[in-house]
């Protein structure tokens, strides 16, 4: 009887591969959000379209001619950035924050702790970097590929981290060391490098928000936020102050576009008269007058300004439009997502997303000061496609799992 009863020697193993809940490299289980990747897929296909138009007069004269250098450049980057994103949809976010051992369990790391300190060191290794015309050190250089800056990827591998170590310690986040105190060595070590190395703080401002709003959807006691946040913003000043630059002050001070038209407000005045001209419907796409190099960087951070007075007040309101509905929908996502880990990360990687583009269209407005704010899948970049691409490759990997309707 007991051999009639015994279960076949395949079957447990079996039932083990068939276990869902089983952490996969790769995963072909459930099915991508398709409202998710349709604007995704629109966004992009818009801002190459938009960063073309922004930027061929640009291209011309940069690569001897080559209108199309600059399109060429981007379309290559959207490419491999798309097959990242399929590849990430099949990944099995969850491998992320699985532990691993070291010394007979002594000492126990995740990718996530692998991917902070990678892209840490690699920050800290703009000090050796390509420094700008004002004296900021954001890129390094890469031979045959041209500049990157690293600061793009230690966004991602902050999100992830957060995720983890609030995943990790959720019975505990409420406490002040937990929630409070961990995270906040982690910040100051952030700060002094994008300050006292980059002379990034539209960088660390971004970090900074997308770091409370997941430490805030993880459940920390909101009650020392307080103080904690006066004590933050005094490090900041203090690093401000030490750092020497008068950049930072600048870009405040002539944020008015009338303030000095001819000087150091001629990019705002610009990028004003730009969206003003656009009127109502536009001039029409490529009738851009600005992007002829009266408008710096219109190629970069002041595409969306271009787009304003090629489509005018109508295509600037549907490229809003759309990026509220991508923040919607990852939020969606997010609160649907199968684990705590799953959920704060897709929070991260959306509110990421939406803060840039927010950011990004204030700059172009005149109403935040110009500190290098690109747009998401619009300004170009190919590092920074790429990687962005490959968030939402992320997200839609936690999103295949999520009990969405």
């Amino acid at each position: 009887m007991a051999e009639m009863t015994r279960a076949p020697k395949g079957a447990v193993k079996n039932r083990k591969n068939k276990d869902p809940n089983r952490i996969r490299f790769l995963s072909v289980r459930g099915r991508v959000d398709m409202p998710m990747t349709v604007i995704i897929l629109v966004l992009l296909v818009f801002g190459i379209t938009m960063m073309f138009s922004a930027g061929h007069a640009q291209s011309y004269v940069d690569n001897d001619g080559d209108s199309f250098a600059y399109t060429v450049r981007q379309v290559t980057a959207a490419g491999i950035g798309l097959a990242g994103m399929v590849l990430l949809c099949f990944f099995d976010y969850r491998l992320l924050r699985r532990e691993m051992s070291l010394f007979g369990g002594k000492v126990k790391f995740t990718l996530a702790h692998i991917l902070l300190i990678a892209t840490l060191l690699l920050n800290f290794m703009c000090i050796f970097g390509v420094e700008a015309e004002a004296g900021q050190k954001r890129w390094l250089q890469i031979p045959l590929f041209g500049t990157f800056q690293p600061s793009d990827f230690l966004k991602i591998s902050l999100i992830i981290y957060l995720a983890y170590y609030i995943h990790k310690n959720s019975d505990n986040i409420r406490r002040f060391s937990v929630g409070i105190v961990k995270p906040g060595i982690l910040f100051v070590i952030v700060a002094a490098i994008m300050l006292g190395i980059q002379s990034h703080l539209s960088g660390l401002l971004i970090m900074t928000a997308i770091c409370a709003v997941m430490l805030f959807v993880g459940g920390i006691n909101m009650k020392p936020i307080i103080p904690v946040a006066i004590a933050a913003i005094a490090v900041v000043i203090v690093m401000i102050s030490l750092s020497g630059f008068t950049y930072f002050g600048d870009r405040v001070m002539y944020m008015d576009p009338l303030s000095e038209p001819g000087d150091r407000s001629y990019q705002n005045y610009q990028s004003a008269l730009a969206i003003g001209s656009g009127g109502i419907w536009g001039k029409g796409f490529g009738n851009s007058t600005q992007k002829y190099y009266y408008l710096p960087f219109a190629v970069n951070d002041f595409v969306f300004s271009i787009l304003c007075e090629e489509f005018g007040f109508v295509g600037g309101m549907v490229v809003i439009l759309l990026f509220v509905i991508f923040v919607m929908r990852g939020f969606v996502i997010a609160s649907h997502a199968e684990d705590r880990f799953g959920c704060l990360m897709a929070t991260g990687i959306t509110f990421h997303i939406g803060l840039q583009a927010l950011l990004n269209i204030g700059v172009c407005l005149c109403c935040i000061p110009n500190t290098g704010i690109s747009m998401p899948f619009f300004s170009y970049g190919g590092t920074a496609l790429m990687l962005q691409l490959w968030e939402m490759g992320l997200l839609l990997s936690i999103s295949k799992r999520a009990k969405l309707r």
